[in-house]
């Protein structure tokens, strides 16, 4: 199934190869359900493109009883590089990389992760709406030449009560009340959110492992948690580390290895809530082997490459704890 925002090409095709039956349909329930019997057979096997859409059509073809596979469109090389794109096109070529057994997949969390996914990213994605609007704010008072320099955090107490007091022209000063009344819904909403996290965090025992470590919290213990999913189905942590982008990219050519930078096609919300936390931890935390591993990095290839050497650690940590049901243990001989 090529799957878009509002119909669905699909291709149904025989263990032959052979086109069964071609078909354009609406993306709902309804016209899902109507293709799959009009198949009639029982032994479905379908492949449905990562889009952002996808979720529901796994939902619909699974209560139907059909085995789905999410496909990796990057990684499915045959329909990245084509060059004559349509619609029917790829919903063949879909189809014959998934009867042939060469096609990319990609990881379907069960249902309990992706809802709390979904929240979690919701309250990831009001941090960046929060951070937008002060940038908002900082470029009227820069327009008007207003200095705030006597306040560390113009959005703290006092550097709100200033933002409240000063006095501009009238179209500058309606913009700026408007901002400040939307970044006060924006941060009641992220507490709602983030005590709905706690919550969540407090009947999750894996979640509650993870906060053992100094520098993370429940809202981050969550993001690790579910940015992961099923910890088994990383065999060993250096696969967890690539998954993060923690490690070089690897070029191997006969005798010749050659490690470049570190990977950028990788879960970047896992990557960066990695590297707020060790952060913290480094902070926090000077006796662990994660901070020592972090200060020996830096002083010979600098704090970059320090944080991400220290990040690994971190989560190669999590790794062991998350598979042996334990929580973090340090000592100063660690």
């Amino acid at each position: 199934m090529d799957i878009h925002k509002n119909f669905i090409q699909a291709a149904a095709m025989d263990e032959a190869g052979n086109i069964i039956k071609e078909q354009q349909f609406k993306s709902d329930a309804k016209d899902i359900k109507r293709f799959v019997k009009s198949l009639k057979t029982k032994n479905i096997h379908a492949a449905i493109e990562a889009t952002c859409t996808w979720y529901h059509v796994y939902e619909t073809l699974d209560a139907l009883g059909v085995k789905t596979t999410l496909v990796n469109m990057r990684r499915t090389k045959t329909i990245a590089e084509s060059k004559i794109k349509t619609d029917k096109l790829d919903a063949k070529t879909i189809a014959q990389c998934l009867r042939t057994g060469f096609i990319a997949t990609a990881y379907i969390p069960p249902k309990t992760i992706m809802e709390q996914c979904n929240i979690l990213r919701h309250r990831m994605s009001l941090r960046k709406e929060i951070t937008r609007y002060k940038n908002k704010i900082h470029a009227i008072l820069l327009r008007n030449g207003i200095q705030h320099s006597d306040y560390s955090d113009l959005f703290g107490p006092g550097g709100m009560r200033f933002l409240q007091s000063i006095t501009l022209p009238d179209s500058e000063q309606y913009s700026l009340t408007s901002y400040l009344n939307i970044m006060e819904t924006l941060i009641h909403e992220k507490t709602q959110t983030a005590e709905k996290i706690e919550t969540l965090c407090k009947n999750n025992q894996q979640a509650m492992l993870l906060t053992s470590i100094p520098g993370i919290s429940y809202y981050g213990a969550m993001i690790i948690l579910t940015e992961i999913g099923e910890i088994h189905r990383f065999p060993h942590p250096k696969k967890l580390s690539s998954y993060a982008g923690l490690v070089p990219r690897t070029i191997q050519s006969g005798n010749h290895i050659y490690h470049g930078r570190i990977l950028k096609e990788c879960n970047q919300n896992l990557k960066w809530i990695l590297d707020q936390c060790t952060h913290i931890h480094i902070r926090h935390c000077p006796s662990s082997s994660i901070t020592r591993l972090y200060y020996r990095v830096e002083s010979k290839k600098g704090r970059n490459k320090a944080i991400v050497a220290a990040s690994r650690k971190l989560l190669t940590c999590i790794w062991y704890m998350l598979m042996k049901n334990e929580t973090f243990k340090y000592s100063n001989d660690d």
